[in-house]
C-alpha cells in the first residue's frame, strides 16, 4: 500500500495541477460537464455545474465513508488544506468530495463523517443518485471498477478559465494548497511579480530529524493525531504504549479493519469514542509499525523530559571527547 502511494504521489507530481489555460477548443463547461442533481452533508440539493462547478475555482475528490483503506486519511490531510486555503474556502475556492458509494452514504452520514474530519463551510460531501454520480465521476476521469481502485488524487479545476489539472492528496500539502490558489491568474500573476513563494514549497511540518518513524508518522498519522496535544480526528497517542499492549498496538496498526470485523472490544470502543471516521488499512508491515510505536514512545519521552537512549548515547559520546 505505503509503495503504491508514493508511485502515485511521483506520478502525479509530474502532472502539478498549477495547469496551462486549456486551448480555445476545449470542450469544458456546461457542455461537457453533467448537471445532475447532487445533495450535500447538510441535506441541500443543488445542480452539479450550474450551482456548484459554474465559474468558481474547485477541488473535487472521491471518498466513500465505509472505506477500510486510505478515504479517511485523504479526508484528514484535505482538512490541513481547508485551513491552508484560510478565508479564501467558501468565497472563491471550493472543496467538494463524492461519495462512490451513495446507496449507503446518506446526507445523515456523511453529515457525520465531515464533523468528524472538521469540514468547514465551502467544504461539501455530496451524495445523490448512484447512475448521476457515475456521470459525474465518469466525467472527472473516476472510472474505477471497484470501491478499492478508486482515485486517490485531487482534481482542480477553474470552471472561468477553463483550466483542470490533478494533484496528490497524500504528497506535500502546502504545494497542494498553493497548486489550488494558483488555479487564479491573479493569484499566479502576483506569484510571478512577487517571487514571494519557492518552488520547493517546504513542508507544513516542522524539520524531519533522524528518527525512522518520523517521516511516515508524518504522512500517515499526523493528520489525524497529536502526541501530547489532545484529541484530534482521532485520539491523543501520548504514552500509547503504556495504555495498549504491544502486540494489540503492533496489530491494530497494521489491520485495524481486521480487529474491527472480529469483534475487538478495545478496536470497538476506539471507533464509537470517534464517529464518523475508522482508521483506515493502510497496508503498513510489521516494522513500519514498530517503527511508529518507537517514534510515539521517543516523542511521548521527550515531553516528559526523558532522554531516550540515542540521546543518552550520543550525550555520552560528547563527553567522552571532552
Amino acid at each position: 500500500m505505503i509503495a503504491r502511494i508514493l508511485l502515485t504521489i511521483c506520478a502525479l507530481v509530474l502532472m502539478s495541477a498549477a495547469s496551462q489555460a486549456a486551448p480555445k477548443n476545449a470542450k469544458w463547461g456546461a457542455k461537457y460537464f453533467p448537471n445532475q442533481i447532487v445533495t450535500s452533508h447538510e441535506g441541500k440539493t443543488f445542480r452539479f455545474y450550474d450551482d456548484l462547478i459554474k465559474d468558481k475555482i474547485v477541488v473535487i475528490n472521491f471518498v466513500y465513508t465505509n472505506c477500510p483503506d486510505i478515504c479517511g486519511l485523504q479526508s484528514a490531510r484535505m482538512a490541513i488544506v481547508q485551513d491552508l486555503l484560510g478565508d479564501r474556502l467558501g468565497r472563491d475556492i471550493f472543496i467538494y468530495s463524492i461519495s462512490l458509494d451513495p446507496e449507503r452514504d446518506t446526507p445523515e452520514i456523511l453529515k457525520e463523517y465531515a464533523a468528524a474530519i472538521g469540514a468547514k463551510p465551502g467544504w461539501l460531501f455530496l451524495t445523490g443518485d448512484t447512475e448521476g454520480l457515475h456521470k459525474i465521476r465518469y466525467k472527472l476521469g473516476e472510472r474505477s471498477r471497484s470501491l478499492a481502485e478508486h482515485r486517490n488524487d485531487a482534481v482542480l479545476g477553474n470552471d472561468k478559465t477553463g483550466e483542470w489539472g490533478r494533484s496528490s492528496i497524500m504528497a506535500n500539502l502546502k504545494l497542494l494548497a498553493q497548486d489550488i490558489m494558483e488555479m487564479d491568474p491573479a493569484t499566479r500573476e502576483i506569484r510571478r511579480k512577487t517571487q514571494s513563494a519557492t518552488t520547493s514549497g517546504g513542508s507544513i511540518y516542522r524539520k524531519l530529524g533522524k528518527h525512522s518513524g518520523q517521516a511516515l508518522f508524518l504522512k500517515a498519522c499526523a493528520a489525524c493525531h497529536t502526541i501530547g496535544m489532545g484529541d484530534h480526528i482521532g485520539p491523543d497517542l501520548e504514552n500509547l504504549s503504556k495504555r495498549r499492549k504491544m502486540a494489540w498496538l503492533t496489530e491494530y496498526l497494521m489491520a485495524p479493519d481486521v480487529l474491527r470485523k472480529r469483534g475487538d472490544s478495545t478496536a470497538i470502543s476506539v471507533g464509537k469514542r470517534f464517529k464518523g471516521i475508522s482508521m483506515p488499512n493502510l497496508g503498513l508491515s510489521k516494522r513500519d509499525a514498530a517503527d511508529l510505536i518507537s517514534y510515539v514512545e521517543a516523542q511521548t519521552n521527550r515531553l516528559a523530559g526523558k532522554q531516550t537512549k540515542s540521546d543518552h548515547g550520543a550525550h555520552k559520546a560528547h563527553a567522552h571527547k571532552h
